[in-house]
């Protein structure tokens, strides 16, 4: 974690450092959808239970201030800091306490007539009558770069490296209660491609793809059982960024 916090303090001053030629800097606003991919924890006696939340889709804004460099006729650099929040909904759990061993030599298994596979070991339980959210306030340090396609148009790419606290807020699934109700302040990144058009000197309208990604979360379930996940995440922004 302290690794993480160096670099995240090296990429605020590479922003912050900025040379005074400078074409313009800006102010932005960023807001759209956000997609969580399936996460998974340990939960039941023993943590040999796992939880595989799913997610509806949910949203996520955030506010921006950089600066764009002069670059040349075709590129064009930022920098900038951009600091948000996203959430999603849960929308289904599945409790899977099953093996997946094989079955010793000496053991006498038993075999799916249907499919000829071994049959496992315990259960798998999917409920749909759930509740909860998950939630990511971050701070990402962005690097991106603008290729002119037109006079007034642009491709986007690049990427950012941040932190954000990530909060399990009550996942509960009937029959089960509050399973996960816990945070953790980790570290991420994110992968940023887009399209960019600037219908005045002083205004950029953008819609971009970004992939998130929080790493090394640690939680711990209602019973006590530790866990370390990812979380990431699908994000449509559409932006606006005033330059001064």
């Amino acid at each position: 974690m302290r690794q993480a916090f160096s670099a995240v303090a090296v990429l605020i001053l590479l922003v912050l450092a900025t040379p005074l030629q400078a074409q313009s800097y800006y102010i932005g606003v960023n807001g759209g959808y956000s997609d969580f991919r399936d996460t998974r924890f340990a939960y039941g006696d023993g943590g040999d239970t796992r939880v595989i939340g799913s997610y509806e889709g949910g949203e996520t804004v955030s506010v921006s201030i950089g600066r764009a460099s002069e670059g040349s006729g075709t590129f064009n650099g930022r920098t900038e800091l951009e600091l948000g929040f996203q959430r999603d909904r849960v929308s289904g759990m599945v409790f899977d306490d099953t093996t997946n061993e094989e079955p010793a030599v000496d053991d006498d298994p038993v075999v799916d007539e249907e499919t000829g596979d071994f049959e496992e070991e315990g259960s798998r339980d999917r409920v749909s009558d759930v509740s909860g959210q998950s939630e990511a306030a971050f701070g990402f340090a962005n690097a991106i770069g603008d290729f002119s396609l037109t006079s007034s148009t642009a491709l986007v790419g690049g990427f950012g490296f941040g932190l954000a606290e990530v909060n399990f807020d009550q996942h509960s699934a009937r029959g089960r209660g509050v399973v996960m109700d816990e945070n953790d302040i980790t570290y991420g990144y994110q992968l940023i491609g887009g399209l960019v058009w600037q219908p005045f000197s002083v205004l950029d309208l953008e819609v971009s793809y970004r992939y998130r990604s929080w790493e090394d979360i640690s939680l711990e379930a209602t019973n006590g059982v530790k866990s370390n996940l990812s979380m990431r995440s699908h994000n449509l922004i559409g932006s606006l960024r005033l330059r001064f």
